[in-house]
């Protein structure tokens, strides 16, 4: 995992609430998963995602957004499965910060 020390996001005190739908709050920081981006900005599934891949390397994990790994998360994806915020045939989860979710629209703009 990176340090964000010196990345735009700042200290974890410093990160705002995410508004909106519900945040998934995961070490300490409000973030949102790709279906619940996909749906706040009616898209179809997927849309979010290929923003992601298209700048992946501008993005930083652990202040931008966070990979759960199905092997490693398997209680908490089942929670977030069953709540309906993430999508039912998610295997591995992404889960954007505001400030992650913020450069990464920037950046496909």
């Amino acid at each position: 995992m990176s340090d964000c020390a010196d990345h735009p996001c700042g200290t974890e005190g410093a990160q705002q609430a995410v508004r909106g739908p519900q945040a998934i709050r995961f070490r300490g920081r409000d973030t949102l998963s790709l279906r619940q981006l996909d749906e706040l900005n009616r898209v179809p599934k997927g849309t979010t995602f290929r923003h992601f891949k298209s700048c992946r390397s501008w993005l930083v994990e652990g202040c931008d957004f966070f990979r759960l790994d199905a092997g490693e998360y398997p209680a908490l994806l089942a929670r977030l499965r069953e709540a309906g915020l993430i999508y039912p045939s998610s295997v591995h989860v992404l889960l954007f910060t505001e400030t992650g979710y913020r450069r990464m629209m920037e950046a496909v703009r």
